[in-house]
């Protein structure tokens, strides 16, 4: 379970910060305010923050301007509260991240789950994520929110507000 995680971990942190063609499709000109949008790819819907667009290589959403993406996974037959277990302050080290903090949390449609902040270094630059594990007793949904930490007092409220509005769509 631990090497799954590891391995997943690093797919989605390799994947965040490759830059080079992330596709994109506008969401301005659907975007409405408290109405959620399918996650291509996924049965994941949410609210995006304003001015997130969606994009077509990964499964998520991205604000060009600010480098900051959302990137969205179901973990089938694997509960949330099994991951939580794994992520330790160690495992986070040995991602070459450091936790700042984690909550638990009550999703907009009752689902629970734990919200972990941690930040990290690329190319010089520092970074938080928000990684968001919700669900039941049987799926997991997982959103990483990353942002420069630069950029926290604009966008950590409208993020954290955002991934709490994701639910399953089956």
């Amino acid at each position: 379970m631990k090497y799954i995680i590891t391995i997943t971990f690093v797919l989605f942190t390799l994947s965040t910060f490759s830059q080079t063609n992330l596709g994109t499709k506008t969401l301005q000109s659907n975007y409405t305010p408290g109405v959620a949008t399918q996650i291509p790819g996924t049965y994941v819907s949410m609210v995006p923050p304003e001015h997130f667009l969606v994009s077509e290589n990964i499964p998520g959403l991205i604000h060009p301007g600010s480098s900051t993406t959302v990137q969205v996974q179901e973990i089938i037959g694997t509960s949330y509260i099994m991951i939580a277990q794994a992520m330790t302050p160690e495992h986070f080290e040995s991602q070459n991240v450091s936790l700042i903090s984690q909550e638990d949390i009550e999703m907009t449609n009752g689902m629970s789950g734990i919200l972990y902040l941690v930040e990290f270094t690329v190319n010089g630059f520092d970074y938080e994520r928000l990684m968001l594990f919700a669900g039941d007793y049987n799926n997991t949904i997982w959103i990483n929110a990353n942002y420069p930490k630069s950029a926290k007092s604009l966008l950590f409220d409208i993020l954290k507000e955002s991934l709490l509005t994701a639910q399953y769509t089956q």
